[in-house]
């Protein structure tokens, strides 16, 4: 009874897998990984942002126009001076009578006030004629950011799906596996049948019987571990290529291995410039020009430009009666800035940026010669990769004969039950094996054509 509830939930375990299963192909979950992944994402949004930023450093070679306008209104003029405020005592003397015979009759103040009320506009442009090279390096480097976001958008992608393979190919070798136990299942069940056939004839004794049934317990086991494992599995495959978390992806394409399609000619000596070097040369180059810019500021500015500016300012004794003056200037200009003292300050920047320069070498000599050491063993991991599938090829064979030739002496009566077992043992494990083997031969096939494209 137990076995039979056992089956029927196998059944309804599959019926619904079925029924809710994402078939994916290897080619659909690295576009989907491409398209969705944030990784990837977030480095697209880096070259745009670089590229901003390149936008912005051209505005530079332009002439930096601006306006300016101010108004005010105070409770009593800035500037009142009546006839009384004079020192000289004959001065103020001649004021008084000329005020006092002439001044109230012409309608004129005793005092004169300006500026209680008014406003100020203007406009101005200044075009940057030597600032020391600094626009020029800045550019330059703003184009060597959008350079270098692009390569490690580029790297971050090929990491990405070489991860997303190698997730794509561990589902594929836990689905196998899992075939592989489902299949090892029925045949327990099967050979469980004929063995307590046997018992019962008198032709197999009762502790085969037990045997099986261990044998049967322990693949139980097995699978119930396997089934976690795909599940987490088929999990972090959903979530590397944008998908909703799930666990009943199903794998379509099928691993398989002809010689005759191997590489040709695998190399292992130094291979071509890889991004991550192309990144190392450029970090070297953007520390160069951090010091061009640096030297730019202790060196002298010069800038031309021109402006124009319109002012309605209240004064009381102006001729238009307005008590107010409207006047409207335009002027050209040349300015010219020489830092004196920044040449102390500048000199120790450029002997700190020459040591960066420096290290930033010293890391683009040393890192790549890592990235070459990593490529000679791409080389090295394909070539042993070859050779370990072929081995496995053969162990495979091997095991099938072995197991065929076991079955064939248990039923003449010339192998025991455990001699049975353990070959099906032996030939789940090498095909598990095998597998395991095209799954490395494929991850190692791919890192070694990134690094050789």
């Amino acid at each position: 009874m137990t076995k039979r509830l056992y089956i029927l939930f196998l059944i309804l375990l599959s019926v619904c897998e079925g029924a809710f299963a994402v078939t994916l192909s290897l080619d659909s979950c690295l576009q989907l990984a491409r398209r969705n992944n944030p990784s990837v994402r977030k480095a697209q949004l880096d070259i745009a942002r670089a590229e901003e930023v390149k936008a912005q450093a051209l505005t530079k070679y332009f002439p930096q126009v601006q306006a300016t306008a101010v108004g005010f209104h105070a409770l009593h003029p800035l500037v009142e001076v009546g006839i009384d405020d004079i020192g000289n005592a004959a001065v103020r003397d001649l004021l008084t009578t000329l005020y006092g015979n002439y001044g109230a009759g012409m309608g004129l103040d005793h005092s004169l006030s300006l500026l209680q009320y008014g406003y100020v506009a203007g406009v101005s442009a200044v075009q940057p004629v030597f600032v020391g090279g600094k626009i020029v390096a800045g550019n330059r480097l703003a184009k060597v950011g959008v350079e270098a976001a692009k390569l490690q958008a580029e790297v971050t992608t090929r990491d990405l799906l070489e991860q997303v393979e190698q997730t794509y190919w561990l589902v594929y070798g836990l689905q196998q596996k899992q075939q592989l136990i489902d299949e090892g299942l029925t045949l327990l069940n099967t050979l469980s049948y004929v063995v307590s056939a046997a018992v019962a004839a008198g032709l197999a004794l009762p502790s085969d019987t037990m045997q099986v049934a261990l044998r049967r317990d322990e693949v139980l086991t097995r699978q119930l571990q396997l089934q976690s494992g795909l599940s987490l599995a088929r999990q972090a495959l959903a979530l590397s290529v944008g998908l909703p978390m799930q666990d009943s992806i199903v794998i379509a394409d099928s691993l398989s291995f002809d010689p005759m399609t191997m590489p040709q000619n695998i190399s292992n000596e130094e291979t071509a410039i890889t991004p991550e070097q192309q990144l190392l040369g450029l970090q070297v180059r953007a520390a160069e020009l951090t010091r061009r810019m640096t030297l730019a500021d202790a060196l002298p500015q010069v800038a031309v430009g021109a402006g124009y500016g319109y002012s309605h300012l209240q004064a009381n004794i102006l001729k238009d009666g307005l008590n107010s003056n409207n006047k409207g200037n335009g002027t050209l200009f040349v300015t010219m800035r020489v830092p004196l003292t920044a040449w102390w300050e500048t000199a120790h920047k450029l002997k700190e940026q020459r040591l960066a320069i420096e290290q930033a070498q010293l890391d683009a000599d040393y890192l790549g010669a890592q990235l070459n050491l990593r490529a000679q063993q791409a080389a090295d991991q394909l070539i042993a990769a070859q050779a370990m599938v072929l081995i496995q090829q053969n162990a495979y064979s091997h095991a099938q004969e072995a197991y065929r030739l076991t079955q064939i002496n248990y039923e003449a009566g010339r192998a025991t039950i455990t001699e049975l077992l353990r070959q099906q043992n032996a030939i789940t494990q090498s095909h598990s094996d095998l597998t395991d083997a095209l799954i490395a031969y494929r991850i190692a096939l791919r890192r070694y054509s990134d690094l050789n494209k």
